[in-house]
């Protein structure tokens, strides 16, 4: 590879990077808001049958609707682990949990993405070793400071839902980088989401969230929130991350879930009046070591 073309594959990674620390990094803003208007398994339905219905569109006017028999196993992979579970179990727990400790949670994913790759016979670094075990104690730290006795059955059943989503997650990402590429990555995409917003439609309809749902009663300003959900972060987002899978270890494009509780943790100060203790900033302080060492360790 050239000069130029490392430094081009260079920028493309950090730009790609950047667009999924911030893009995730805002959605547990944008769920907080609209869980104030509408039932979470709704919210999810909506957000990727617009998100995939768009792709979709955007796939039969390119000419790029071919489809091989292949594809089918990353559509359904993909739109179980990434779309159905991992982001129904966040906006379903964002009724419990603030903000910023939903985040934190979600930090567990790069640890279970490295705990697989070592589990499938590729031991880890030293480094990332070392950080795997600073950002495990950072978690576990952060969970008996915020999950007290003093918390609900409900808070506990958030937060043991999402480091089992995580798991999930990490298993669906190692297992669609495995498989051979769709033919196309849009129509990919989009399938994805069709298939997430079904399977999370039908939780829905098991949870009870379309019972005596008016969606004409719904504000303009939770609109907008579901807009930006559709737009620039599910039709922006996940095409950078899918494109990052192909490129790195799984276990560095996972760092993202430690970039965004910082990103969670401002806006929810910033918008939600939302605080932390003593303990917890230094548990996310742990957690967020523990990351440097990871990536430093898969540099």
């Amino acid at each position: 590879m050239s000069d130029s073309a490392a430094r081009a594959r260079t920028l493309l990674l950090i730009g790609a990077f950047a667009i999924i620390y911030l893009g995730w990094g805002t959605t547990y803003l944008a769920n907080h808001f609209l869980l104030l208007e509408l039932p979470p398994f709704v919210i999810g339905s909506l957000r990727f049958a617009f998100a995939g219905l768009l792709a979709l569109s955007w796939v039969i006017l390119s000419g790029q609707l071919r489809i091989q028999r292949s594809d089918w196993g990353g559509v359904l992979l993909g739109g179980l682990s990434l779309i159905a579970v991992g982001q129904g179990a966040l906006i379903y727990a964002n009724q419990f949990l603030p903000t910023g400790m939903l985040a934190m949670l979600y930090t567990s994913l790069p640890l279970w993405s490295v705990a697989l790759e070592w589990l499938l016979g590729e031991r880890p670094p030293l480094w990332v070793m070392c950080g795997l075990a600073l950002a495990c104690s950072g978690i576990v730290l952060l969970m008996n400071n915020g999950l007290d006795q003093s918390a609900s059955a409900e808070q506990w059943l958030a937060g043991l839902l999402v480091v089992g989503a995580t798991l999930l997650w990490a298993c669906g990402a190692w297992l669609l980088r495995q498989r051979p590429p769709f033919r196309s990555s849009w129509l990919g995409l989009s399938l994805q989401m069709l298939i997430g917003a079904l399977l999370l439609g039908l939780f829905g309809l098991w949870h009870g969230d379309w019972n005596n749902l008016d969606l004409s009663r719904v504000s303009h300003s939770a609109w907008l929130w579901l807009a930006y959900l559709v737009l620039p972060v599910s039709l922006g987002v996940y095409p950078a991350y899918f494109w990052l899978l192909r490129e790195v270890r799984p276990s560095l494009v996972s760092t993202f879930a430690f970039v965004n509780p910082v990103v969670a943790l401002l806006l929810g100060y910033l918008l939600l009046d939302e605080h932390l203790s003593l303990i917890a900033m230094l548990a996310c302080g742990i957690t967020l070591g523990g990351v440097v060492l990871i990536i430093f360790g898969r540099r």
